[in-house]
Protein backbone atom coordinates (compact mmCIF):
# COMPACT_ATOMS: atom_id res chain seq x y z
CA UNK A 1 0.00 0.00 0.00
CA UNK A 2 1.41 3.35 -0.97
CA UNK A 3 2.24 5.83 1.79
CA UNK A 4 0.02 8.84 2.07
CA UNK A 5 1.51 12.01 0.68
CA UNK A 6 3.64 13.83 3.34
CA UNK A 7 3.68 10.94 5.86
CA UNK A 8 7.11 10.48 7.49
CA UNK A 9 8.62 7.08 8.19
CA UNK A 10 9.96 7.37 11.77
CA UNK A 11 10.75 3.71 12.27
CA UNK A 12 13.94 1.81 11.59
CA UNK A 13 14.31 -1.48 9.83
CA UNK A 14 13.18 -3.30 12.98
CA UNK A 15 10.26 -0.97 13.49
CA UNK A 16 11.85 0.87 16.44
CA UNK A 17 12.16 4.62 16.51
CA UNK A 18 15.58 6.39 16.50
CA UNK A 19 14.83 7.92 19.93
CA UNK A 20 14.13 4.49 21.37
CA UNK A 21 17.40 3.15 19.92
CA UNK A 22 19.25 6.11 21.40
CA UNK A 23 17.78 5.46 24.83
CA UNK A 24 18.69 1.79 24.54
CA UNK A 25 22.31 2.63 23.72
CA UNK A 26 22.49 5.00 26.67
CA UNK A 27 21.05 2.34 28.97
CA UNK A 28 23.65 -0.19 27.82
CA UNK A 29 26.43 2.36 28.29
CA UNK A 30 25.28 3.17 31.83
CA UNK A 31 24.98 -0.54 32.62
CA UNK A 32 28.57 -1.09 31.43
CA UNK A 33 29.80 1.81 33.56
CA UNK A 34 27.94 0.41 36.57
CA UNK A 35 29.43 -3.06 36.09
CA UNK A 36 32.96 -1.61 35.78
CA UNK A 37 32.41 0.50 38.91
CA UNK A 38 31.21 -2.53 40.89
CA UNK A 39 34.18 -4.63 39.75
CA UNK A 40 36.57 -1.78 40.65
CA UNK A 41 35.06 -1.48 44.14
CA UNK A 42 35.28 -5.26 44.71
CA UNK A 43 38.94 -5.33 43.59
CA UNK A 44 39.66 -2.31 45.79
CA UNK A 45 38.13 -4.01 48.83
CA UNK A 46 40.13 -7.20 48.20
CA UNK A 47 43.41 -5.27 47.79
CA UNK A 48 42.69 -3.12 50.86
CA UNK A 49 41.93 -6.20 52.94
CA UNK A 50 45.07 -7.99 51.80
CA UNK A 51 47.60 -5.17 51.48
CA UNK A 52 46.06 -2.23 53.35
CA UNK A 53 48.26 -2.70 56.39
CA UNK A 54 51.36 -2.76 54.20
CA UNK A 55 50.28 0.28 52.21
CA UNK A 56 49.11 2.51 55.02
CA UNK A 57 51.23 1.50 58.01
CA UNK A 58 54.34 3.42 56.77
CA UNK A 59 52.20 6.56 56.53
CA UNK A 60 50.78 6.03 60.01
CA UNK A 61 54.17 5.22 61.49
CA UNK A 62 55.81 8.21 59.78
CA UNK A 63 53.12 10.46 61.24
CA UNK A 64 53.71 9.03 64.69
CA UNK A 65 57.45 9.50 64.26
CA UNK A 66 56.94 13.15 63.37
CA UNK A 67 54.91 13.76 66.54
CA UNK A 68 57.66 12.11 68.62
CA UNK A 69 55.08 10.04 70.45
CA UNK A 70 56.55 6.66 69.57
CA UNK A 71 59.77 4.75 69.29
CA UNK A 72 61.03 1.86 67.22
CA UNK A 73 61.43 -1.69 68.47
CA UNK A 74 62.10 -5.17 67.07
CA UNK A 75 59.17 -7.56 66.87
CA UNK A 76 60.30 -11.15 66.37
CA UNK A 77 58.55 -13.39 63.86
CA UNK A 78 59.28 -16.71 62.18
CA UNK A 79 62.04 -16.31 59.61
CA UNK A 80 61.68 -17.23 55.95
CA UNK A 81 63.30 -20.64 56.45
CA UNK A 82 60.83 -21.50 59.22
CA UNK A 83 63.66 -22.49 61.55
CA UNK A 84 64.40 -19.27 63.43
CA UNK A 85 63.26 -15.75 64.23
CA UNK A 86 63.71 -12.52 62.34
CA UNK A 87 63.27 -8.98 63.63
CA UNK A 88 60.79 -6.64 61.97
CA UNK A 89 61.09 -2.93 62.81
CA UNK A 90 57.84 -1.59 64.24
CA UNK A 91 56.65 1.35 66.32
CA UNK A 92 55.04 1.56 69.73
CA UNK A 93 53.71 4.58 71.57
CA UNK A 94 55.82 5.97 74.38
CA UNK A 95 54.20 4.97 77.65
CA UNK A 96 54.86 3.21 80.93
CA UNK A 97 57.06 0.14 80.47
CA UNK A 98 54.23 -2.31 81.14
CA UNK A 99 52.01 -0.63 78.56
CA UNK A 100 54.80 -0.60 75.98
CA UNK A 101 55.40 -4.32 76.53
CA UNK A 102 51.69 -4.99 76.12
CA UNK A 103 51.61 -3.10 72.81
CA UNK A 104 54.77 -4.84 71.59
CA UNK A 105 53.36 -8.29 72.40
CA UNK A 106 50.03 -7.49 70.77
CA UNK A 107 51.94 -6.62 67.59
CA UNK A 108 53.69 -10.00 67.76
CA UNK A 109 50.33 -11.71 68.28
CA UNK A 110 48.82 -9.85 65.29
CA UNK A 111 51.62 -11.09 63.02
CA UNK A 112 54.19 -9.63 60.63
CA UNK A 113 53.83 -7.13 57.81
CA UNK A 114 56.92 -8.14 55.86
CA UNK A 115 56.33 -10.79 53.22
CA UNK A 116 58.01 -14.11 53.87
CA UNK A 117 57.84 -13.84 57.65
CA UNK A 118 55.34 -15.85 59.67
CA UNK A 119 53.66 -15.78 63.05
CA UNK A 120 54.64 -18.24 65.77
CA UNK A 121 51.55 -17.44 67.82
CA UNK A 122 48.55 -19.79 67.47
CA UNK A 123 45.35 -18.32 66.06
CA UNK A 124 42.93 -16.75 68.49
CA UNK A 125 45.49 -16.04 71.22
CA UNK A 126 44.86 -12.92 73.28
CA UNK A 127 47.07 -11.11 75.75
CA UNK A 128 45.41 -11.15 79.16
CA UNK A 129 47.98 -9.00 80.89
CA UNK A 130 51.59 -8.19 81.74
CA UNK A 131 53.15 -7.71 85.18
CA UNK A 132 56.73 -6.79 86.03
CA UNK A 133 58.38 -7.74 89.30
CA UNK A 134 62.08 -7.04 89.59
CA UNK A 135 63.70 -8.13 86.35
CA UNK A 136 61.02 -10.69 85.44
CA UNK A 137 58.02 -9.92 83.24
CA UNK A 138 55.04 -12.23 83.65
CA UNK A 139 53.03 -12.54 80.44
CA UNK A 140 49.53 -13.99 80.72
CA UNK A 141 48.03 -15.42 77.52
CA UNK A 142 44.62 -16.89 76.73
CA UNK A 143 43.85 -20.63 76.56
CA UNK A 144 44.21 -20.65 72.76
CA UNK A 145 47.97 -20.63 73.33
CA UNK A 146 47.66 -24.34 74.15
CA UNK A 147 44.32 -25.26 72.57
CA UNK A 148 45.23 -24.00 69.08
CA UNK A 149 48.94 -24.78 69.04
CA UNK A 150 49.76 -26.98 66.02
CA UNK A 151 52.54 -28.80 67.88
CA UNK A 152 56.09 -29.67 66.94
CA UNK A 153 59.19 -28.86 68.97
CA UNK A 154 60.52 -26.26 66.54
CA UNK A 155 57.26 -24.33 66.38
CA UNK A 156 56.92 -24.51 70.16
CA UNK A 157 60.40 -23.03 70.61
CA UNK A 158 59.63 -20.25 68.13
CA UNK A 159 56.31 -19.55 69.86
CA UNK A 160 58.06 -19.08 73.20
CA UNK A 161 60.99 -17.04 71.97
CA UNK A 162 59.07 -14.77 69.63
CA UNK A 163 57.51 -13.45 72.86
CA UNK A 164 60.55 -13.75 75.13
CA UNK A 165 63.01 -12.13 72.71
CA UNK A 166 60.59 -9.33 71.88
CA UNK A 167 60.39 -8.42 75.56
CA UNK A 168 63.93 -9.03 76.79
CA UNK A 169 65.82 -7.62 73.79
CA UNK A 170 63.74 -4.43 73.62
CA UNK A 171 63.43 -3.81 77.36
CA UNK A 172 66.92 -4.62 78.72
CA UNK A 173 65.92 -4.20 82.38
CA UNK A 174 63.66 -7.25 81.89
CA UNK A 175 65.97 -10.26 82.01
CA UNK A 176 63.43 -13.09 81.94
CA UNK A 177 59.84 -13.76 80.89
CA UNK A 178 57.43 -16.06 82.67
CA UNK A 179 54.60 -17.34 80.47
CA UNK A 180 51.19 -18.06 81.98
CA UNK A 181 48.06 -19.44 80.33
CA UNK A 182 44.83 -18.01 81.73
CA UNK A 183 46.68 -16.83 84.82
CA UNK A 184 48.29 -20.17 85.66
CA UNK A 185 51.69 -21.76 85.19
CA UNK A 186 51.65 -24.57 82.69
CA UNK A 187 54.04 -27.50 82.38
CA UNK A 188 54.31 -27.11 78.62
CA UNK A 189 52.62 -25.51 75.64
CA UNK A 190 52.92 -28.34 73.15
CA UNK A 191 54.67 -31.14 75.06
CA UNK A 192 58.34 -30.42 74.34
CA UNK A 193 59.49 -27.41 76.36
CA UNK A 194 59.16 -26.89 80.12
CA UNK A 195 57.26 -23.63 80.56
CA UNK A 196 56.96 -23.79 84.34
CA UNK A 197 60.07 -21.61 84.65
CA UNK A 198 60.90 -18.16 83.22
CA UNK A 199 62.92 -17.78 80.00
CA UNK A 200 65.88 -15.56 79.17
CA UNK A 201 66.56 -14.34 75.62
CA UNK A 202 67.96 -16.74 73.03
CA UNK A 203 69.90 -14.84 70.38
CA UNK A 204 70.96 -18.06 68.59
CA UNK A 205 67.50 -18.27 67.00
CA UNK A 206 67.75 -14.85 65.35
CA UNK A 207 68.34 -14.74 61.61
CA UNK A 208 69.80 -11.70 59.88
Amino acid sequence: MAKKNGQKNTGGKDGSSPSRKKRSRKARAWLLVLIIAIITVIIGIILLDRYGDILFRPIIERTVHETKEAHEFNAYFVSEDGEGLKAEKRLIKKAATTDEIKEALNIVIEGPIERGLGSAIPSGVKLNGVKIKGDIATVDLSAEMIDNHPGGSTYEILTIYSLVNTVTLNFPHVKEVMLLVDGKKTATIAGHIDTSVPFAADRSLIRK
